[in-house]
């Protein structure tokens, strides 16, 4: 049958508290602590991810607003060569339309003295010729300044004509 051995008992629970006792002076403390400093480096773990992504989030956006500012930068640049090429094409235009004005009115004038040259000699050579002519017919020379006023004549009424 049961019996109950009560020294038994109060010996046991005495034992059982006693070594209770020993496993929280021995282990429980210990225990506590390597789980609140596992805590403690997790919690800090996770503060210094907190402020990494913080971090990262401010680096990302000062990143974000150079861009920015680099791409209006490269734009501005881009629109000021591009009117800076306007401008040069532009000039490079006017200047050649000025030089080929020169050079047409010179042109024009080194024309123009190259036929008042050409209606001088023509003048000499027809007047060379009319006294050649005249003397033949005739036969003896005529006096040069009437020829010579006869062929000036003659070449301002073909001049007029023009």
């Amino acid at each position: 049958m049961l019996t109950i051995d009560l020294p038994l008992i109060i010996a046991q629970i005495i034992t059982f508290l006693i070594g209770l006792f020993l496993l929280w002076l021995i282990a429980y403390k210990p225990l506590t602590a390597m789980f609140q400093a596992r805590i403690d480096k997790i919690r800090g773990d996770l503060k210094a991810a907190d402020d990494a992504r913080r971090e990262m989030e401010a680096k990302k956006k000062s990143y974000d607003e150079q861009m920015a500012k680099l791409t209006d930068q490269t734009q501005e640049l881009l629109r000021q060569a591009a009117r800076e090429g306007v401008a040069l094409r532009e000039e490079i235009v006017r200047t050649a339309r000025e030089q080929s004005e020169t050079l047409i009115k010179r042109a024009a004038e080194v024309i123009e003295h190259e036929k008042e040259k050409a209606l001088k000699e023509l003048r000499l050579e027809v007047l060379d010729l009319s006294l050649n002519v005249t003397e033949k017919v005739i036969g003896r020379l005529v006096d040069p300044q009437i020829q010579r006023r006869v062929v000036d004549r003659v070449f301002a009424e073909l001049e007029e004509k023009k």
